[in-house]
C-alpha cells in the first residue's frame, strides 16, 4: 500500500542545507495501523507530508498503491489525495462560515458527487463519528473534541484507502483525544482503512500495530 524506498528531503537555505529526511525506507501494508514517533524536528511531518503527496522527495520514491508519485504532475497528485488519502491534523482546519455537515460534504463537492448523494454520505459519517446531532452547528458552536470527529468525517468524505492522521489528539483533553482515537481505530479494524498516525505522546502508540521511530531524518532500528 505504502513504500518509501532510499526518500531524502533536503530543504536548502542560502547558507545550509537542512537533511529532513536521509535515506528513509518504509513499507506499509493494506489495513496496518501504524504509529510514527520521534522527537520534535526528527523528521516525522515531513515523511508525512511524502507519503500524503503534499511534498516530493529530493531523492528517492514514494509508492503509494502501485503508483511511483514522483512521476505524477500537480493534476494527478491532486486526485491521488483526493481519491485515496484522508488527512486530520492537529489544527481541525474546518470552514468557520459552513456547518458540520456542509464540512463534511466539502471534499465531494470538488470530486462531483451529486448534491442528494453527498448529502446523504455525509450524513452517514457524521452518525458513524457519532455526532449527527450537531449536523446544523457551525464550527464555533462546537468543542475541541466535537470539530475533531467532524475533521475525521470529512477525511473519509471519499471513502479513502489510507488515513493519514497528524497529532490529531494534540488539541484535545485526555477524554475527547481517546475518544477520537478509539474512532480511528475502529475504522482501523472495521473498514480496513490503512492509518499511519504521526505523534510524540507515547500513549497513543498503543493503538497501533506497529511503530516507527524516526531520529535527524533516519529510521532508528535501535
Amino acid at each position: 500500500m505504502i513504500k518509501l524506498v532510499d526518500v531524502v528531503k533536503v530543504y536548502k537555505t542560502q547558507f545550509y542545507e537542512v537533511y529532513a529526511l536521509n535515506g528513509v525506507n518504509i513499507e506499509i501494508k493494506k489495513g496496518e495501523f501504524v504509529a510514527i514517533m520521534g522527537p520534535s524536528g526528527s523528521g516525522k511531518s515531513t515523511l508525512l507530508n511524502m507519503i500524503g503527496c503534499l511534498d516530493k522527495p529530493t531523492k528517492g520514491e514514494v509508492i503509494i498503491d502501485g503508483i511511483e508519485t514522483s512521476k505524477l504532475n500537480d493534476k494527478q497528485l491532486t486526485e491521488l489525495r483526493r481519491d485515496k488519502i484522508g488527512f486530520i491534523f492537529q489544527q481541525y482546519n474546518l470552514i468557520p462560515t459552513l456547518t458540520a455537515l456542509e464540512n463534511v460534504e466539502l471534499p465531494m463537492i470538488f470530486k462531483g458527487i451529486r448534491k442528494e448523494d453527498r448529502e446523504s454520505r455525509a450524513k452517514k459519517l457524521l452518525k458513524l463519528v457519532r455526532i449527527e446531532e450537531v449536523a446544523d452547528r457551525k464550527p464555533m458552536e462546537l468543542s475541541g473534541g466535537q470539530q475533531q470527529r467532524v475533521a475525521i468525517a470529512r477525511a473519509l468524505a471519499n471513502n479513502p484507502s489510507i488515513l493519514l492522521c497528524d497529532e490529531p489528539t494534540g488539541n484535545l483533553d485526555t477524554k475527547s483525544g481517546e475518544a477520537v482515537m478509539k474512532i480511528i481505530k475502529e475504522l482501523n479494524e472495521k473498514e480496513n482503512v490503512t492509518v499511519v498516525l504521526v505523534t510524540h505522546d507515547l500513549s497513543l502508540s498503543k493503538y497501533a500495530d506497529r511503530t516507527i521511530k524516526i531520529r535527524d531524518g533516519v529510521v532508528d532500528v535501535s
